[in-house]
Order: C-alpha cells, then sequence, then structure tokens
C-alpha cells in the first residue's frame, strides 16, 4: 500500500520506549485526502458488486496473512506505543478474528419481507452506504484497524483510514497485506496525519459514514460535522469504569481483576476498570491486598518477555497522568501505592508510571471523575447496594462496569441498575467480534461489533411491488 502522506509536514513516529525516532512520514495533504475518497467512492462500487461470497474471501485471507505476520504487525506496534510484545501479539491474533468473522457475515446481511395488503409485495435490504472513514486511536493500533474496518468492508463499503499520528506503522503494513489478499486497490486506504487530516476527511461530502475511536470533545465535532452531509456517525469515546466489589465476592479474583483492569496495557484502555468500589466492611484489607500486588507488576521494557507493563504512549500523555495523580494527592487522596516513576526506572529515557492506587473515599475528586488514562486506579467506599449504585452511575461517562458478588439476584439488580453499555459480572474485560460494544452517556453514540456494526455502515431499503393482476385501481373515478 502506497503511503498517502506526500504532504509538506513531516510526522516523526517516536518510541516511548527509550525516545527515538521509529520512522518519519509525511503527512497527507488536503489533495491527498481528495484523492483518497475520489478513489474510494469510485472503488466501492465495484467492490460492492462482487458476490458477497467473493469478499468473504478476500477477508477471510486477509485474516490469514495476518495471523502469519502477527509478530511482525505487533512489533511495529510495540514500537510506537510501548505496549508490551507478548500482548501485542496476542491483540494481532484477534484482529485476525475481526476479519475471519466479519468473512463469515458478507452473505449474511439480510432484510425482511414486510407485511402489506394482498396484491404487493415489500420487503427491505441492507446497501452499504458507499465511502466509509475510520479514524483510529493509538492505544490498540493493529486490533483497532481489523475490528473498525472489517464490518463496512464486509457490507459492501470502501473504507478510507486515519490511525493516530503516534501509532500508524501497523495500519500501513495492514493494508499491504489487504492487497495481497485480494481487496482491490482503492477498497481500503490510509491516510497519514495528525488531527488536521482526520477532519478533512471526516468532514468530506463524500464520506457516507464515520466511525471515530477517541474523546468525547474529538467526537463532538466529528458529529458536528456530520450533520452538513447526514452522514452515519459511530463514536466510541471515554469511560471511567468502576469495579464494585461487595463482601460476599470472591476476594482474590476480584482483587486480581482489579489490578488487570487497571495494569493492561498501562491502563490505556477506554473501558479500563478505574474506579474502585469496595464496601466498607472489607476495604481496608481489600485495599491493602491490592496495592500488594500491584506492587509486585513488573513494569519495564516491553520487548523484555518478563515485563507485564510498558511505558506511556507519549510525553504529553506521560504529564497528564503525573498530573492527575499529584492532583488527587494535593484534593486530599491517600497514596496508597506507586506514584512516579517504578522503582529501577528513576533515571532513564522511557516513559514509565508506577502502577498506582490512590484512596479518594473523602470526597469526589478529578481522579475519581476524569478519564486519566494511565495506570492510576482511584478507591471509594460505599455501605449500601443502593449506594453502589449511586456511586457507580456518577460519572459523565457509560462504557464498561464491573461487578463482584456471589449472590446472583444481587448481580441482576446491578447489571439492571448501573448505566452502562456493557455490564460484566465476576470477569475482567471481555470482547468478541460478536458482542455488543458501545456506551451510554459521554461514552460514544452507536457501536462497532456485532449487529450493532451492520446498522452502523449501511443504510435500509424498502420496496414494494404490486403483483396483483390487471389495471391499477384508482381512487378518483375518471381518472
Amino acid at each position: 500500500m502506497e503511503e498517502k502522506a506526500e504532504g509538506t509536514r513531516p510526522l516523526e513516529v517516536v518510541s516511548p520506549i527509550d525516545g527515538s525516532v521509529v520512522r518519519t512520514l509525511r503527512q497527507a495533504t488536503l489533495a491527498d485526502v481528495e484523492q483518497a475518497v475520489s478513489t474510494a467512492v469510485a472503488a466501492q462500487k465495484a467492490w460492492a458488486a462482487y458476490a458477497p461470497e467473493r469478499r468473504s474471501e478476500a477477508l477471510w485471507k486477509l485474516g490469514t496473512l495476518l495471523e502469519q505476520h502477527a509478530e511482525e504487525v505487533a512489533r511495529l506496534d510495540v514500537r510506537c506505543t510501548g505496549k508490551v510484545l507478548r500482548d501485542a501479539i496476542a491483540e494481532t491474533r484477534r484482529a485476525a478474528r475481526h476479519a475471519r468473522y466479519w468473512a463469515g457475515m458478507a452473505d449474511k446481511l439480510y432484510g425482511q419481507q414486510l407485511a402489506d395488503v394482498p396484491g404487493r409485495l415489500s420487503y427491505s435490504k441492507r446497501e452499504p452506504l458507499g465511502a466509509y472513514a475510520v479514524v483510529l486511536p493509538w492505544n490498540a493500533p493493529a486490533h483497532g484497524f481489523m475490528a473498525r474496518t472489517m464490518p463496512p468492508l464486509a457490507c459492501g463499503n470502501a473504507v478510507v483510514v486515519k490511525p493516530s499520528e503516534l501509532s500508524p506503522l501497523s495500519a500501513l503494513r495492514i493494508a499491504e497485506l489487504a492487497l495481497e489478499a485480494g481487496i482491490p486497490r482503492g477498497v481500503l486506504q490510509v491516510l497519514v496525519g495528525d488531527g488536521v487530516v482526520g477532519g478533512m476527511l471526516t468532514s468530506h461530502r463524500d464520506i457516507a459514514g464515520v466511525s471515530f475511536t477517541g474523546s468525547p470533545g474529538t467526537g463532538r465535532r466529528i458529529l458536528m460535522a456530520a450533520i452538513d452531509t447526514f452522514k452515519k456517525v459511530t463514536l466510541e469515546l471515554g469511560g471511567k469504569s468502576p469495579i464494585v466489589v461487595f463482601p460476599d465476592a470472591d476476594l482474590d479474583s476480584a482483587a486480581r481483576a482489579a489490578v488487570i483492569g487497571i495494569v493492561t496495557n498501562a491502563g490505556q484502555i477506554c473501558a479500563a476498570s478505574s474506579r474502585l468500589l469496595v464496601h466498607h466492611d472489607i476495604a481496608d484489607r481489600f485495599i491493602d491486598d491490592v496495592a500488594r500486588r500491584l506492587e509486585r507488576v513488573v513494569v519495564g521494557d516491553p520487548f523484555d518477555e518478563m515485563t507485564q507493563v510498558g511505558p506511556i504512549v507519549c510525553r504529553r500523555q506521560y504529564d497528564a497522568v503525573n498530573a492527575y495523580i499529584r492532583s488527587g494527592v494535593e484534593e486530599g487522596a491517600r497514596l496508597v501505592a506507586g506514584g512516579g516513576r517504578p522503582r529501577g526506572l528513576e533515571d532513564g529515557p522511557g516513559l514509565y508510571v508506577a502502577p498506582t492506587l490512590l484512596d479518594a473515599s473523602e470526597g469526589a475528586l478529578r481522579i475519581t471523575r476524569e478519564e486519566v488514562f494511565g495506570p492510576v486506579l482511584a478507591v471509594s467506599r460505599f455501605g449500601s447496594e443502593e449506594e453502589a449504585v449511586r456511586m457507580a452511575n456518577d460519572a459523565d461517562y457509560g462504557l464498561a462496569a464491573f461487578v463482584w458478588t456471589t449472590g446472583a439476584a444481587r448481580l441482576i439488580r446491578m447489571t439492571d441498575a448501573i448505566d452502562a453499555g456493557v455490564v460484566h459480572g465476576n470477569t475482567t474485560l471481555v470482547m468478541d467480534s460478536g458482542l455488543p460494544f458501545g456506551g451510554f452517556k459521554a461514552s460514544g453514540l452507536g457501536g462497532a461489533f456485532g449487529s450493532d456494526a451492520v446498522e452502523g455502515c449501511t443504510r435500509t431499503k424498502r420496496v414494494t411491488i404490486r403483483t396483483a393482476a390487471g389495471p391499477l385501481a384508482s381512487p378518483w373515478p375518471g381518472i
């Protein structure tokens, strides 16, 4: 796949591991965006005309190729983001599953036969939107690429992808594999650049649908820009997900889940369980247990097989995470574990933050309300089930939630009462191609997994055909 970034502005991709420049690219210009979209519009018509089985075969082959090149692609993501290599390989293999799942869905875009009157046949059909834009975040580059591009491709759209300027390399490589898999040139393109490029792409008059993953502020701007041309928009935005622990829970598993939920990918996950809500009766000992586990987490070089958590993705995010930790302490939270750089990594170029636990039970602090996007867990205490629900819902976000209890009735009550798009009971985060994943409130709009994804990248056409014999009846005599 040719890199479309042939403008005058250079883009340096910098590694958070050691500060080195991984690669220098050139950012796309307005002319590049215009060319990419016009190419997509033309290529989409031929792609949509393919028999579904033919589209399915190309997507399946892409999944096979990605599986074969999983470590190569994963290493690109590690160099860009600091993601632990073991995790990056696992993510890339899960990304290949998205291709296989949607390969199986390409011929299952069903319409409906609709009830009508005798002498008429009415039915609906799903049609692709046309040229479709995908704007990706930096935290799961390969996985996000496949998760967001496979549904619109399976449905017959052409897709133009704008990966994060922090992690564009795996997107460029996967686009090359797509050509090798038999996806025609122009059907899947990549534009390299910053938010300016993303804005030009998502506001383009000939883009009919947009999938965006990122901050609520940018999501609002994309939604407003979409109004002019009535684009379909799917947004996955921020999160401040609670993990609620009751005294009857499997406390060993719950403590393990609390750690996994906040340190995976250095906490740089939209659904990270960053708010720990724990019952008063068990709070002190449970907090101590979580703190001990956090202090045992191995932070360091993501290419080292012993490492469990790598660095923060970039200097700006590193500074923001540390600012949140300082803010929490200044507002009255007690620093229980972590804070600052990990032991043994006090010096050096890597953007490392120790897994951090703040006891914020004295009030609603910034650290308990705003998305940190780092390995920082804020703890609050509750006394009743009703209070736990109130605290869990006391956030602008509503993406995911986690409840730990052995009481089946309580678990059902909590899943009903919590205002989030995805609620987990006695488990860590679960995601799969066929499982819906979308947020409430400021966490987004629509969904990009399962049947929700079909809704987001197709349009419904209703067809009515008169089948009755004889002349058309008239309501007006003599007409």
